[in-house]
C-alpha cells in the first residue's frame, strides 16, 4: 500500500512542478546510501503529510521518506538524471533527526 502512495506522491509532485517547490523550506540535510554521501548540507525540505513524511531535495539527488508509525519507507533518484525516486531504500527506523537502515541514512534538521 505504501508503494502505491509513494508512486502517487511522485506523480503529484511532477504534476505540481513549481507550485510544490514554493512550499519548500531550507534545512540541513544528509543522504548517505551504501556508505556514499550524496547530500550533505543545505537542501530543500518539504513536509508532505502530517505524519512526518517529507521530500528532501539536493542539487541533483532527492529522497522521499514516507512515515508509517515507527518506521518509514524511503526511495531516491540514484541516477542524477532520473526525475522520479524509483530506487527503493527500504524500511528505515528513526534515530533522532535521521531515518536509517543498513543501506541508508536520511537526516533533516532545521537551520540554526
Amino acid at each position: 500500500m505504501r508503494s502505491i502512495a509513494m508512486v502517487a506522491v511522485v506523480a503529484i509532485g511532477g504534476l505540481l512542478g513549481s507550485a510544490a517547490m514554493a512550499e519548500q523550506r531550507q534545512a540541513l540535510c544528509k543522504l548517505v546510501v551504501n556508505g556514499k554521501t550524496y547530500i550533505d548540507g543545505r537542501c530543500g525540505f518539504e513536509v508532505i503529510d502530517s505524519d512526518g513524511s517529507f521530500i528532501m531535495t539536493g542539487k541533483v539527488h532527492f529522497a522521499y521518506v514516507l512515515v508509517e508509525g515507527g518506521t518509514a519507507d524511503a526511495s531516491w533518484n540514484e541516477d542524477p538524471k532520473a526525475t522520479h525516486a524509483h530506487w527503493r531504500l527500504g524500511a528505515l527506523t528513526r534515530k533522532g533527526a535521521c531515518w536509517e537502515n543498513a543501506t541508508a541514512q536520511i537526516c533533516a534538521r532545521n537551520l540554526p
